[in-house]
């Protein structure tokens, strides 16, 4: 017989037990759906995990409780009483150390960051050139004046002063000639006020509790200026040897700085990482142009920096180039978005009273280097002032490019708080972090948050992801064993009379396997190409099911983890692994039905076929 003749023979054994053969083939195609969903969805998800690791970081930040309360009085001269304000406060300041000994997988240790104030011979910040150029929003709402009273008076109401000479915050038009209302408002006995004298003060624009509520009336408060913890520097008379007093020099110094410190001091801030800075974690900020420093740089202190677009266009700076930085001051306490001077509805320059020494002399350059510019970030402002966002000029540097032992005209110190100590952990660490944070006496007085981007929801969905994955592939392993089976019982063992039969009409033992085998794995290949299809089908529409739509943080860490709600996450399902999924599993299936097959058929083929005739075939 020849070998169509055996395949044909084959197909029509097939054909006259069709309900079989339909029975047979949708076991083979569903077993093979579900083995091929299983590899692919398994196989998916250890490629998204591979794939998207590196998109997610776990950053926390620690923010101190207040353990206590005080309260302060001051005097309001409109209401002609002292107020009373209740503000927290702290009795001890936490060292970030006490994080650092943990037992926890760091990859950042906890860093307080402090930032400099820095200057360098060419740089102006934004409100240097707005008074440079004379631009109209600068609204003159602080200033250093010299001032004359219209007639003698004690300023502890509103009088009439006329502005002789603006030293520093002069507004566009000039304030000088002008006749201003003054008032001593948060003095109870201010010192009287003569006539044809001449005084100095820093003033500020009195918004909160001025005399008058009509709207345009402006008021000018003094404003204290501290010299450490127990000496001040007020408003006072201007007499003729005034400059040459230890006073006079004081008040000089301080319009010095306060020029220097608003029209060309940059804060610096150093740090171990890019990541620990929020806007750059929370993706507001990202390097525009050149690259990002290095972990290696950050880690060697190398003198690599980088500057915000807004200061490199406004100073021409590019990437490469040098730029000289003289640090003279350091605030370990405040965020880069407080004590500022704003123009024109911008951040544009620094602005406080706190920058002359305890001896009321200027601060000096504690450190200089020249940093190399190695990007230039872009950033996507929130819409409001917040404490963790950069300043319009602010620039980063590593840490450890500034060598500890120089660090010194401390200026202000505070205890940490989110917008300056943070540290990384490993992904999926939360929970380690927290046992051992629990065992810390001074947990109570801390307050950490994590924000991961997300990882502990993709972990779990992953995870889901890949239980389900098992299940479904040992639905899939078990229902083609159980088809094999039913094949092999059916079409083989229950043949074993027709095998006699075809070998007793002279068959050979090959045309007898063509015969049986021919129609088995025809129907076989359709059957698992069919299913391994649907099956890859399948496994996209799973994946793309499991987009994390929502807020993605878990549930379980609600309290201590914050999240961007509108973001959305996909799990995308590889083109090549689904296709490798579906060869394997048809290849896979269609190879073993074709063993398993071959194994049992030379069985029969082993045994006499006069013994065969003899037996009785089951029905």
């Amino acid at each position: 017989m020849i070998k169509n003749d055996c395949m044909k023979n084959s197909m029509k054994q097939l054909f006259r037990k069709k309900w079989m053969s339909i029975l047979f083939f949708c076991i083979i195609m569903l077993g093979t759906v579900f083995f091929t969903l299983g590899c692919s969805l398994w196989m998916g998800v250890q490629d998204n995990i591979h794939r998207m690791k590196d998109s997610f970081t776990t950053v926390g930040t620690v923010t101190q409780k207040p353990d206590s309360m005080t309260m302060d009085k001051r005097w309001d001269a409109a209401l002609q009483k002292y107020k009373m304000t209740e503000s927290s406060n702290y009795t001890q300041i936490l060292d970030e150390d006490i994080l650092n000994h943990l037992d926890v997988a760091y990859i950042h240790e906890l860093e307080k960051r402090p930032f400099y104030g820095a200057v360098s011979p060419d740089f102006i910040t934004p409100y240097g050139a707005s008074v440079a150029g004379g631009a109209s929003d600068v609204s003159g709402s602080a200033l250093v004046m010299e001032f004359s009273p219209l007639e003698d008076c004690v300023p502890d109401g509103p009088v009439e002063v006329e502005v002789k000479k603006v030293y520093w915050g002069d507004g566009n038009p000039s304030l000088v000639g002008k006749t201003i209302t003054f008032c001593d408002h948060y003095k109870e006995n201010p010192e009287p006020l003569g006539a044809g004298k001449r005084y100095i003060a820093f003033s500020m624009w009195n918004v909160m509790d001025k005399h008058s509520k009509e709207a345009g009336v402006v008021e000018y408060v003094p404003i204290t200026i501290s010299l450490g913890k127990e000496r001040t520097l007020d408003w006072g008379e201007m007499d003729a040897d005034f400059r040459s007093t230890d006073i006079g020099a004081m008040w000089g110094n301080f319009i010095d700085e306060i020029e220097k410190l608003s029209c060309r001091a940059v804060p610096v801030t150093p740090t171990a990482g890019t990541e620990l800075l929020s806007p750059f974690h929370e993706g507001r900020a990202a390097v525009a142009e050149g690259e990002d420093i290095s972990p290696e740089e950050y880690s060697d202190g190398s003198k690599a920096c980088l500057v915000s677009q807004t200061f490199a266009k406004l100073n021409n700076l590019q990437i490469g180039q040098k730029i000289r930085l003289q640090m003279y001051f350091t605030d370990a306490k405040c965020s880069t978005m407080e004590n500022v001077i704003s123009t024109g509805g911008m951040i544009a320059g620094m602005f406080r009273t706190d920058i002359l020494t305890p001896e009321g002399g200027k601060c000096d350059v504690f450190y200089e280097a020249d940093y190399a510019i190695k990007g230039i970030y872009s950033v996507q402002s929130t819409g409001g002032e917040s404490l963790h966002e950069f300043a319009s000029d602010e620039i980063i540097i590593p840490s450890a490019s500034v060598p500890e032992e120089d660090v010194r005209n401390v200026i202000a110190e505070g205890p940490m708080r989110g917008y300056n100590a943070s540290f990384q952990i490993e992904n999926g660490g939360i929970n380690d972090f927290y046992k051992e944070f629990s065992k810390l006496p001074e947990s109570s007085l801390l307050e950490v948050t994590f924000d991961d981007k997300g990882y502990e929801r993709f972990a779990s969905q992953m995870n889901n992801l890949q239980t389900i994955a098992v299940i479904i592939f040992l639905v899939g392993f078990v229902s083609v064993i159980a088809s094999g089976a039913f094949l092999l019982y059916s079409a083989i063992i229950r043949q074993r009379r027709r095998t006699a039969i075809e070998r007793a009409l002279g068959m050979s033992r090959r045309e007898c396997r063509t015969s049986l085998l021919t129609g088995i794995m025809i129907l076989t290949m359709i059957a698992a190409c069919m299913g391994g299809a649907v099956g890859g089908i399948a496994n996209e529409r799973m994946l793309k099911a499991a987009s994390l739509e929502e807020d993605y943080f878990s549930a379980m860490y609600s309290k201590g983890i914050v999240g961007n709600e509108d973001e959305e996450l996909s799990v995308a399902a590889n083109q090549d692994i689904v296709r490798n999924s579906i060869v394997f599993a048809v290849s896979t299936e269609v190879l073993g039905m074709f063993a398993m097959s071959l194994l049992l058929i030379g069985r029969n083929l082993k045994v006499n076929p006069i013994q065969l005739l003899g037996m009785r075939e089951e029905e």
